[in-house]
């Protein structure tokens, strides 16, 4: 029996999630079609991956779909620091969730862990190509997308 499958039959919070889990669990979503709020393998969004991740773990049963394509206001952080801890990025680690802003727009996502080292990505990226994805995190990679990195926030209780 898989963590996951554990964690779905226990009551939220009994059991520790890794970060390797929250990663494993992302990365089972890789390929899925992007679509606006989306909650399932038939297609979801940035939102909608971390959620689904965190309802796969049973680490929140928090959800909302009341905000815009473009999330464009600040919503987004403030539900992050509602239900999640802020860290320091110098602290972020695999199964972390990461706030970006590209433009005036804001995407979420997961850490994981880069196969040459640091961290990658996975996100539901609604430009091409508009699908759950995974590659190379970086200052580089944030330039090259007009983005930055707003915060970092980490699931409470998620085991070392």
């Amino acid at each position: 029996m898989t963590t996951a499958e554990l964690l779905n039959g226990a009551p939220q919070g009994a059991l520790p999630v890794s970060g390797a889990d929250i990663v494993a669990a992302a990365r089972a979503h890789l390929g899925t079609a992007w679509r606006h709020q989306g909650r399932s393998r038939e297609g979801i969004d940035c939102l909608g991956l971390v959620l689904l991740v965190a309802h796969e773990l049973a680490l929140t049963d928090f959800d909302t779909r009341d905000y815009a394509r473009q999330a464009e206001d600040e919503s987004m952080l403030e539900q992050c620091r509602e239900h999640l801890v802020e860290i320091p990025r110098a602290a972020a680690r695999p199964g972390d969730v990461p706030v970006m802003r590209f433009g005036t727009n804001r995407h979420i996502g997961i850490f994981g862990d880069y196969v040459h080292g640091g961290l990658s990505l996975i996100h539901a990226f609604s430009q091409a190509p508009r699908k759950v994805v995974e590659h190379r995190f970086s200052d580089d990679w944030l330039r090259g997308h007009g983005a930055s990195l707003l915060a970092v926030f980490r699931f409470p209780g998620m085991a070392a």
